[in-house]
C-alpha cells in the first residue's frame, strides 16, 4: 500500500482530493494533510510518505521551492496539482510523476495511479493475478538466457570478458558507469537503467539512483550516523552506500 500526503492551501481542494482517493483506499493510505509549503516540508520529514499530491501555488512558497528545500534522496513521488497549465513544462523538468489540473477529473486521476504503480512495482496488491509467482517468473527469465552472464569491457584494442559473479557493484557518475569487481574497476558504456533490465534481479539490486549492487556482496544493512539506512559491502574497502528512500522497502525485503 502507498502512503500519501495531501498538500494544498485550500481546504476544499484537500477535501476533494481525499474524496477522489477513496476509490483507491485499498492502495493508498492518506497519512495527513498540509496547508502550506513549510508544513509540507515538515510533514514529509515526520511522516515519510511515498507520494505527495502537491499544490503548486501556496501562500508561503511554491512547490518548486518545497522540492529545492528537500534532500534529493528524501523527495517522495510527486504529483503536482494546480488550476493553471502554464507550469506543465517546468513540472516535468522536476521529474514529477504527473501533473493534474483542477478540477481534477476522476479518469485523469486513474491514469496517474497507473503511473504511480509503475514507479513502485515492488508493492503488493496492485492488480497482480492471484496465481502469479515472481520466483517462477524470474526462473523463466533466467532459463531463457535473457540475463547478462558476462560483461564486455573495451580496453584499447582488446575486449575483456568479466563474469557477472565477479562484479560487486555498478556506480553511475555523470556520463559514465563504473563496474567494480573483486580485483579491478572498469568504465563501461551501459547506463544503470539498461543494466537493471539486463541483470538477474536475484543477483543485483538497485539501492540508489547511482548505485546497483550485487546482493551476495552485501555484508550488512544498518543505519548510518545520520539515521539513514545504508548497506556495507563485502569488499576490501567495506564500502558504505546510503539507500535512497525509494529503494528502502526493496532493500529491507532482501
Amino acid at each position: 500500500m502507498f502512503t500519501a500526503l495531501i498538500a494544498d492551501d485550500e481546504p476544499l481542494a484537500r477535501v476533494r482530493m481525499r474524496s477522489l482517493l477513496e476509490a483507491y483506499s485499498s492502495e493508498i493510505e492518506i497519512l495527513g494533510e498540509a496547508s502550506s509549503g513549510a508544513q509540507t516540508i515538515q510533514k514529509i520529514h515526520e511522516l515519510d510518505p511515498d507520494i505527495v499530491f502537491l499544490d503548486i501555488q501556496m501562500p508561503d512558497m511554491d512547490a518548486f521551492e518545497v522540492l529545492k528545500s528537500l534532500n534529493e534522496d528524501d523527495i517522495p513521488l510527486i504529483v503536482f496539482t494546480t488550476a493553471y497549465d502554464n507550469f506543465a513544462l517546468r513540472a516535468y523538468e522536476e521529474n514529477v510523476v504527473d501533473y493534474l489540473l483542477k478540477p481534477i477529473d476522476p479518469e485523469r486521476l486513474q491514469a496517474t495511479m497507473g503511473k504511480l504503480r509503475k514507479r513502485m512495482p515492488h508493492e503488493e496488491g496492485l492488480g497482480v493475478p492471484a496465481d502469479f509467482s515472481w520466483d517462477k517468473f524470474k526462473e523463466l527469465m533466467s532459463s531463457s538466457g535473457l540475463y547478462m552472464q558476462r560483461l564486455q569491457v573495451k580496453q584499447s584494442d582488446r575486449i575483456l570478458l568479466v563474469n557477472m559473479d565477479e562484479v560487486i557493484r555498478f556506480q553511475s557518475e555523470e556520463k559514465y558507469t563504473t563496474a567494480y569487481t573483486t580485483t579491478s574497476q572498469y568504465i563501461i558504456d551501459l547506463t544503470l537503467v539498461k543494466l537493471e533490465t539486463r541483470l538477474d534481479p536475484r543477483q543485483f539490486v538497485r539501492v540508489h539512483r547511482a548505485h546497483l549492487v550485487a546482493i551476495d556482496y552485501i555484508a550488512e544493512i544498518r543505519k548510518n550516523d545520520a539515521g539513514r539506512l545504508c548497506i556495507v559491502l563485502r569488499d576490501k574497502n567495506r564500502t558504505q552506500i546510503t539507500v535512497s528512500r525509494n529503494f528502502v522497502k526493496t532493500v529491507k525485503s532482501l
